[in-house]
């Protein structure tokens, strides 16, 4: 899958081999996805209609206005995109310049990814991994029955990142403080306190096959009364991670654990987690089977009301940049959870996904 390495890479970067070139300073990216879903089960949360889903195409443009700074942007069009008859959605993912000092030292302001975890920096990248989507238990985990996910999507604010070497072994940081997440404001905007939210991640490379990863995500969110006013109290937000990616020839896995704490002010604290693996192996260059395990305990002081899914799939490379995927999925719960209900279901996935 030399391939796939390459378009991680591009992806991760925002540098690549294969671009469109505009011009000597302007380089266009992009993926697109098209998406099938079945509820194979008589119920469940899944879709009994066998919908298929423009899901999105996104366009990577990237300006180097010299050697050291370089602006970057990610434009998005999902399920679809037409705003007069108020369908879909139409967003920028990111849009930040980077000016770099050294390798060990580059700074972005903007509109961000949060650097947190495997996926969250590609999720909307869908060439850039194997499942038809990235796992729900550790990046969407408010569709298991969480009450919010471990992080934000985006912040807009101030990063730090860098590459450097210990030993001759290569390390990558990033430090990101931003507006955090709120409720009655626009995040993107301005912030509704004087708290700033704090995400930091920190990649080691003890071989060239071999990723680890810490992330952690800290912020503090404002308490509204009943008038949406701010009553000056703050609810406490943490969540960490760590995973590891290996690759080896044809054969890789994954594995990620992300643990979870809210301590609300007018309420007991929250604490969850969430795990995600994978193995996979590919056969001729082109056809990846891989096996993906996940769990979500969206309250670890509440029996019964964890979620286990088992995924089944299959990626194929039909040419260059361009992906069949497909996937079987098994979902169960405990009979509290809240989303789930205890009505375990299985679905399958299909999606059609080009990089370019």
């Amino acid at each position: 899958m030399k391939t796939r390495k390459l378009l991680i890479v591009f992806l991760l970067a925002m540098t690549s081999a294969a671009y469109a070139q505009i011009s000597e300073k302007v380089r266009l990216n992009g993926y697109s996805s098209f998406e099938y879903e079945y509820l194979l089960s008589n119920e469940g949360e899944s879709d009994p209609n066998g919908s298929f889903d423009a899901d999105l195409i996104d366009l990577v443009i990237n300006v180097d206005l010299s050697s050291k700074l370089r602006f970057s942007t990610d434009l998005t069009w999902e399920h679809g995109a037409a705003s007069e008859d108020n369908r879909g959605n139409v967003a920028v993912e990111y849009a930040f310049p980077e000016y770099t000092v050294k390798n060990w030292l580059k700074f972005r302001v903007g509109k961000m990814f949060v650097p947190f975890g495997i996926y969250n920096e590609i999720h909307t990248a869908k060439p850039a991994f194997l499942a038809v989507k990235e796992p729900l238990s550790t990046n969407k985990p408010d569709k298991l029955g969480g009450d919010e996910r471990f992080y934000p999507r985006w912040a807009t604010g101030i990063s730090v990142l860098g590459t450097f070497l210990i030993k001759s072994m290569q390390f990558e940081y990033h430090v990101q403080l931003s507006n955090g997440n709120q409720e009655n404001t626009n995040p993107f905007e301005e912030d509704d306190n004087g708290e700033k939210a704090l995400a930091t991640r920190l990649l080691a490379y003890p071989t060239p096959d071999l990723k680890i990863g810490i992330s952690t995500y800290s912020d503090k969110i404002s308490v509204l009364d009943g008038s949406g006013n701010d009553t000056g109290e703050r609810d406490k937000l943490f969540s960490m991670s760590g995973h590891i990616e290996y690759s080896h020839n044809n054969y890789g896995a994954e594995f990620e654990y992300i643990i979870g704490k809210t301590d609300f002010f007018a309420s007991p604290e929250l604490k969850k987690n969430g795990l995600e693996t994978m193995v996979y192996y590919t056969l001729k260059d082109k056809f990846t089977p891989y096996v993906r395990v996940e769990f979500f305990d969206p309250n670890q002081d509440v029996d019964d009301d964890n979620v286990n899914i088992f995924s089944l799939g299959l990626n194929a490379e039909v040419d260059r940049n361009y992906f069949v995927k497909l996937q079987y999925n098994s979902v169960n719960s405990g009979d509290l959870n809240s989303d789930i209900l205890g009505v375990g279901f299985s679905e399958f996935q299909a999606a059609v996904v080009l990089g370019f």
